[in-house]
């Protein structure tokens, strides 16, 4: 059932990164993520999720498909987006 985890027992670390052929950019695709007293860590499903916009948005960031894995065993699939390592977006009208 849902409930809260104070910040201080949630610690995200970085545990590989990946570096986009195309942009230079390197992000860091998977983690180990600790909750209280449990460890996961997030895989991704492929490294080369990014999302190159620059020609049209902008936008260049990575987002895509997870695993969440707990003691080598699969528990939970999701998504993960990752912004800010690239070129800062500029927003609003120039």
């Amino acid at each position: 059932s849902p409930r809260s985890i104070p910040q201080t027992q949630i610690r995200w670390t970085p545990q590989r990164h990946w570096s986009s052929p195309r942009s230079q950019t390197r992000y860091p695709v998977a983690w180990h993520l600790t909750l209280e007293n449990r460890h996961f860590e997030i895989q991704p499903l492929m490294d080369d999720q990014e999302l190159d916009g620059r020609r049209s948005t902008g936008a260049l960031y990575w987002e895509g498909a997870v695993r969440l894995l707990e003691n080598g065993q699969t528990v939970g699939r999701g998504y993960l987006e990752l912004t800010g390592y690239g070129k800062a977006l500029v927003m609003g009208a120039g």
